[in-house]
């Protein structure tokens, strides 16, 4: 039976084109519109730079919901036979998404409750940081108990 994959495809295509528009009026945007006041509401009532850094982050919060989501339903990328050197390729990009996120802020705010009362950003990161040792440790005593188990002499 095939998989069906239109719809997939579709929403992809509807992505890219929004994308394509998008970067028609951002490729030739004069570099002094940036700081221009903005009407937009994502700008909070800042300048056309404040909104597209809105917009970079809101893609990217909504990256995270369909991660989270394509987790939940056991649908994760990769899961099944991928090799080593494309998982670590993909650990080493996700860490280094997680590292840039931090730039720029400051020690307070490490430590402010989001507005919806979630983590906060030294939550979050020292959660990633327990569960990698966690989970990585786990894999180091699985792999080397399997290794014993090979050496070991057979009666």
């Amino acid at each position: 039976m095939a998989t069906t994959t239109d719809g997939v495809k579709a929403l992809i295509r509807r992505l890219q084109d929004s994308f394509n528009a998008t970067l028609d009026v951002l490729h030739d945007l004069p570099q002094e519109q940036l700081d221009r006041p903005c009407a937009h509401g994502c700008a909070r009532g800042g300048t056309a730079r404040d909104l597209l850094v809105h917009n970079i982050f809101h893609e990217k919060q909504h990256t995270g919901q369909v991660w989270s989501a394509r987790d939940q339903l056991g649908l994760l990328q990769g899961s099944g036979g991928r090799d080593l050197p494309a998982l670590l390729a993909d650990y080493y990009t996700a860490r280094a998404q997680l590292v840039a996120a931090l730039f720029g802020l400051t020690d307070a705010q490490l430590d402010q409750k989001p507005k919806d009362g979630g983590w906060t950003v030294r939550e979050t990161v020292d959660h990633v940081l327990h569960w990698d040792r966690d989970s990585i440790g786990t894999l180091q005593a699985e792999a080397q108990a399997a290794a014993g188990a090979a050496a070991a002499p057979r009666r």
